[in-house]
């Protein structure tokens, strides 16, 4: 079976969730199948590399992801028109990453030229989200998500809070969720300095880590690894409060896993989160994770209140009292057995399935 993902972000040049499920699903299909990646070109040299196994296409240069605070909508716009040469590949079938939703309609467009199917994977549902996000502009957001959903043959949700989400408004939805490799996470020693609370991730507004620093305990530690527009308000607000933070920027997986087993516990706060992989991730690593208790949150899926960790409202006195409470030596044990169900070989072979079920 001749494979195709389309995403503009591209692991591990660029690190988040999404493109770090495509490749982990891709490298382990790239065994018995050709598998490739169109994305934009962040990397130097050629544009067409192997990674893993995998034939990956830089098919544009750069622009930045973001615009202030948002998504860049000429970045999106750009990419959906450089997708020219996915139409010569022969294969058997399409897979978009849903975000950020305009190259899925150039990507139908060639499924319907090939009479091959399209499958979308999504990771987040925003709704009405989208007015807070671009207000009254939120409606032409809105309406493309909508009309991102109604193009798939198949939708792939990533959690089962975002299958539910979708279901409102198409019935056939497949979930497939993230997953982790637990071995590599074994082989990596843990960081020779701890910290008492972790956040990593893109440092947006919907992450609520001002929220974070300004719950922490004047007697704990915490280290903030990640980019984004947040972070200089982020490092003035820490100075003025004289809190404990550290800021980190990208690492490296190994360092990241190191620093996270190190860690006392992985705060994920947000109000929105497809998955949250980094979550399972900080489980795997036997890492208690507090994380928030909202509806489109998936990252609580993973967490039994007490047992791996805490399902808080987003207050600080209750993310306070969850930093104050977490008890990693009790926690741990469970929290990597809650890890155990996520594994990359045996999700893979899943997807694998359902591609061969539409084709």
């Amino acid at each position: 079976m001749n494979i195709g993902y389309v995403s503009d972000v591209v692991y591990p040049f660029v690190n988040g969730g999404a493109e770090k499920r495509i490749y982990e699903m891709a490298k382990r299909l790239a065994i018995n199948d050709e598998v490739h990646i169109f994305g934009v070109k962040w990397w130097k040299g050629k544009s067409d590399i192997e990674l893993g196994g995998i034939h990956v296409h830089g098919i544009c240069k750069p622009l930045s992801l973001y615009a202030g605070e948002r998504r860049s909508f000429r970045e999106a716009a750009r990419f959906a028109g450089s997708l020219g040469p996915i139409f010569k590949q022969d294969l058997d079938i399409i897979d978009c990453n849903q975000f950020p939703y305009l190259h899925c309609f150039p990507s139908r467009l060639f499924s319907q030229l090939k009479r091959i199917p399209l499958v979308i994977t999504w990771h987040e549902f925003w709704g009405d989200d989208w007015y807070e996000y671009l207000g009254k502009l939120g409606f032409f957001g809105k309406l493309t998500e909508r009309a991102t959903l109604m193009i798939a043959d198949e939708v792939i949700a990533v959690s089962m809070t975002t299958k539910e989400l979708i279901a409102q408004f198409r019935k056939s939805v497949s979930l497939v969720p993230n997953g982790v490799d637990a071995s590599v996470i074994d082989s990596i020693a843990p960081a020779e300095i701890s910290v008492d609370a972790l956040f990593v991730g893109r440092l947006i507004p919907e992450k609520n880590v001002e929220l974070l620093v300004r719950a922490m305990p004047p007697s704990k530690t915490l280290c903030i690894v990640g980019e984004g527009p947040e972070k200089a308000k982020l490092v003035q607000l820490s100075k003025e409060l004289g809190s404990n933070v550290r800021f980190r920027s990208e690492l490296s997986y190994e360092n990241l896993i190191g620093v996270m087993k190190a860690a006392n516990s992985l705060v994920l706060p947000s109000s929105r989160e497809g998955f949250g992989i980094v979550a399972l991730e900080a489980l795997a690593c036997g890492t208690p994770v507090i994380t928030s208790n909202v509806r489109k949150n998936a990252a609580r899926e993973l967490i039994t209140h007490g047992e791996n960790g805490f399902v808080v409202d987003l207050t600080e006195d209750q993310l306070r009292a969850a930093l104050l409470e977490v008890d990693k030596e009790r926690m741990q044990r469970a929290a990597k057995a809650s890890a155990a169900f996520f594994d990359w070989d045996l999700l893979s072979a899943e997807l694998r399935k359902l591609y061969e079920s539409l084709t």
